[in-house]
């Protein structure tokens, strides 16, 4: 009986140890995981937000390539009808998401051949074309595949209406 006592005392001092050495390690690991955490963390403060080895971070050049609105004035076309119900209108206003600020100017000065550009896409549109949620987008990547066409591609990211009826 007396052997049975100690191997089982000798049993438990060996998992005290494992328990003690597996406590250490435990304790090792999640001091390393900290430090290695706080040194990048320290390293993209440090560095001004580029991030950690000079790769830049997707947020902050969000943040620098801020886009701008540029609200157009409202346009008012009639309908094509073929259906003989009377005429139909629509009255859309809507705002350019530009690519950049100094984008606005050139807006400014081809003011008149994006109008026209609008213009004669809208008049050429039925009630059927933008009855539908699909047919307003469709009729977003139109209006923004023109428009890039008078400006030079990549000036007009989006297209916002602001204003939409039909009557």
């Amino acid at each position: 009986m007396a052997e049975g006592k100690e191997s089982t005392q000798k049993v438990d001092e060996d998992m005290a140890r494992k328990k003690s050495k597996f406590k250490w390690i435990l304790l090792l690991a999640i001091v390393l995981i900290l430090g290695i955490g706080g040194y990048f963390g320290w390293a993209f403060v440090m560095k001004g937000g580029e991030g950690v080895a000079g790769i830049p971070d997707p947020l902050l050049k969000l943040k620098e390539d801020k886009t701008v609105i540029y609200p157009l004035d409202s346009f008012i076309v009639n309908l094509m009808d073929s259906s003989g119900l009377g005429k139909r209108y629509l009255k859309v206003k809507m705002k350019l998401e530009l690519s950049r600020e100094k984008d606005k100017d050139l807006v400014d000065s081809h003011t008149p051949q994006i109008r026209d550009t609008v213009l004669l896409l809208l008049s050429s549109l039925t009630f059927k074309d933008i009855n539908s949620i699909e047919g307003k987008l469709d009729l977003k990547q139109s209006l923004i595949t023109r428009i890039n066409r008078v400006l030079g591609d990549g000036y007009v990211k989006k297209i916002y209406f602001s204003e939409f009826v039909v009557q």
